[in-house]
Formats: structure tokens, C-alpha cells, sequence
């Protein structure tokens, strides 16, 4: 397992470390507040890189027989360009920070390739907005558990990179409806009722533009999907300089495995709009759905998210924040006894209501 410099990017001015501002959309130094855009330092830090000397460390091992060959083709290490310490990363693990020093490192070779993404959404919420989000979300929870939020649970909430794949495709629809119409007529005594059979159709052109799919193994769609939409219009040609600040991921699912959650989510839209176009009738049930795609692109962008893994009572509980838009969600631990409690004093309190207006209205003769 060959060791590799990681890429760090320092401030021209004092030498500090530089991370990107989601508030700028420049890299910034917090020793001495400067700016630097991204292409005036992607350059200083290749040149950094392809300046500073090679340096190894070999160390000596008593019964160790090192990692074996599955460890090792999934763990990697780097040299910290900061503190030249070294930093182990798995093998989809594209930006982090050392452990030492707390330098932000971007690990070369990782996005590289097929693995380099066509795009990137940078960060528009900072740290502090995705604090703050959290800090909403548990306030005004009465059956939170005492104890679960703290500032040192707030701190760890992670900025992170997400691979996604975007589908791109046109859709031609061909989708039947079996339909009908009641109508009712009375005759005397009788009430007759006429029930008319439609057999609808419908079908169209339909252009879908970048449909997300996330391809981390690691990340649940479905939090993914219910922290979108981002606005891919926002995205720009990638450059590791966004990377610096956050950590990122490299796709461990690849595009045609994804295929098949594209597949469905477009189908799902192309039933739900053909659907809404059939109105009028008594009852709608589908019949037939027939959809083509034509003229498919896929490329990979990455997403910002911000992330918070945290346990309680030996479960894990997963918030995330659309690192664009501030979409939060997340589920928050019931403390069970506050949740007895409170049903009880429900249970007593309708109760103690609903005597309270049986004898009012005993009082006034209703009753």
C-alpha cells in the first residue's frame, strides 16, 4: 500500500489552511481573512504538491503481518501536506481531514478517471446554518429524550460530497385507462343507475432533464430523495478546490446498477402526469403502461449535503440538510416514559372533558 502527498491547499498570504466558503464561493483563510478564487489556487496547490520532496516512513513490526490483501486493496494511506502525518482513507473516500492537525486534505487519484464527476454543486449553506437547522429541528420537541441534544452532538455535523448520477432522457408514453360514468334517474319508487365503460387513452412526449440517483452504497435513497430538489443549474465544471473544507465521496455504485431506480422514478412521474390529465370519470383504473426512452445521457455530479450520525440508547439516528437549498430532515429518539406520561394526561384530560360537558348539559335538562 503506497503512500500518496495529499492535495492542501495554503492560504498565498500566511501559509494557514484554506477551505471553501459556501458564502463567497471562494476559498478563504480564517488566520488572515484573504480570498482567493478557485483557479488562481487549484495552480499553487498542484504546484505545491508537484514541489514538495518525497518522504516515507518505514516502520519496523513485531507479529504484525501488516494488512492483508482485502484490507489493503480497500485502505489507503496519505501524507498530510500540513503536519506530515498519515491520513488512512477507504478506497471511496475522496476529501477529509487529518485526524493530527485538522488540516483539510483532498487524496489524489480518487476522483480520477471514471471516477472524476462532470460536475459539482457547491456549498450554499454554511457550518453554522446546518447548527442552526438542527437546533430547530429538536427545539419544541417535548418528548425528547433529556440528554439527546447537546452542542457536542451539534459539532459534529459533517459537510459532505455525494456522487449522483443524472439521467437524461426523452420519454415516449402510450398509457390506457378503463373508465366510467354513473348517472342516476329515479322512476316512482325505483332509482335506476347507468354505469358507462371508457376504455381512455393516453400518450405523449415527455423530456426528463438529470433525474438523481445517488451512487453510494453508504447514503439511503430514500434520505436522498426527501431532501431534494437541487438545482442542477447551479452546478459547475468540477475542480477539487471545492472539495477543500468537507469530505467527499467517490461513486461505489455505478451508473447502470442505478439504472433501474432512474427507470422507476420515471415511470412513476409518466403515470402520475398521464393520470391527472383523465378527469371526468366516476372511476379510473390503469390498464396498460407502455414507455420508451430515447436519446439517454447520464453524467455524475456531485451534491452537498450536510450530515449528522449519531447514537442513542444503541440506535443510530441519520439527519441530513440539503447543502444547497437548507431542505432538513431527520427522525429524533421519543423518550417512553414522557410518552406514557403524556398519553395518560390526554387519556385524563378528554375524559375529565367529556364528564365536564355531560354534566352541563345534565345541568341545563338536555340530559
Amino acid at each position: 500500500m503506497g503512500q500518496q502527498a495529499a492535495m492542501h491547499f495554503r492560504c498565498p498570504a500566511c501559509g494557514s489552511s484554506l477551505t471553501f466558503s459556501s458564502q463567497s464561493q471562494n476559498l478563504k483563510c480564517d488566520s488572515c481573512k484573504n480570498e482567493f478564487t478557485l483557479e488562481t489556487l487549484e495552480q499553487v496547490a498542484q504546484n505545491q504538491i508537484e514541489n514538495t520532496p518525497d518522504q516515507s516512513l518505514h516502520w519496523g513490526a513485531s507479529g504484525n503481518q501488516g494488512f492483508g490483501a482485502e484490507e489493503a486493496s480497500r485502505l489507503r494511506s496519505f501524507r498530510c501536506q500540513n503536519c506530515g502525518s498519515e491520513i488512512f482513507a477507504d478506497e471511496t473516500t475522496a476529501a477529509t481531514e487529518c485526524v493530527y492537525c485538522g488540516s483539510p486534505s483532498i487524496l489524489p487519484g480518487v476522483l480520477s478517471g471514471a471516477y472524476r464527476p462532470d460536475r459539482v454543486i457547491p456549498f450554499k449553506k454554511s457550518r453554522q446554518e446546518a447548527q442552526d437547522a438542527f437546533r430547530g429541528h429538536c427545539k419544541g420537541k417535548k418528548l425528547l429524550p433529556k440528554g439527546f441534544f447537546d452542542e457536542g452532538r451539534v459539532e459534529k455535523i459533517t459537510g459532505v460530497y455525494v456522487p449522483f448520477w443524472l439521467y437524461q432522457a426523452d420519454a415516449e408514453a402510450d398509457c390506457t385507462y378503463k373508465a366510467t360514468k354513473v348517472s342516476r334517474s329515479r322512476h316512482g319508487d325505483y332509482v335506476t343507475t347507468r354505469t358507462a365503460h371508457f376504455l381512455v387513452r393516453r400518450g405523449g412526449h415527455i423530456g426528463f432533464s438529470e433525474v438523481p440517483v445517488d451512487g453510494a452504497s453508504a447514503m439511503d435513497d430514500t434520505m436522498m430523495e426527501s431532501i431534494e430538489p437541487f438545482h442542477t443549474g447551479d452546478a459547475q465544471p468540477f475542480s477539487s478546490a471545492y472539495l477543500s473544507g468537507y469530505q467527499a465521496q467517490r461513486y461505489d455504485v455505478d451508473q447502470e446498477t442505478c439504472q433501474p431506480r432512474a427507470n422507476d422514478r420515471i415511470r412513476e412521474s409518466v403515470k402520475s402526469y398521464l393520470r391527472s390529465s383523465v378527469s371526468g370519470y366516476a372511476s379510473v383504473v390503469p390498464d396498460g403502461v407502455q414507455i420508451q426512452l430515447q436519446n439517454s445521457q447520464v453524467s455524475q455530479v456531485l451534491f452537498p449535503v450536510w450530515m449528522l450520525n449519531t447514537r442513542w440508547r444503541e440506535k443510530t439516528y441519520t439527519f441530513a440538510m440539503n447543502g444547497q437549498t437548507g431542505r432538513f430532515i431527520g427522525d429524533l429518539p421519543v423518550d417512553k416514559g414522557k410518552f406514557w406520561g403524556w398519553l395518560l394526561g390526554l387519556t385524563l384530560g378528554i375524559g375529565f372533558g367529556g364528564f365536564a360537558a355531560a354534566y352541563a348539559l345534565f345541568s341545563s335538562g338536555v340530559l
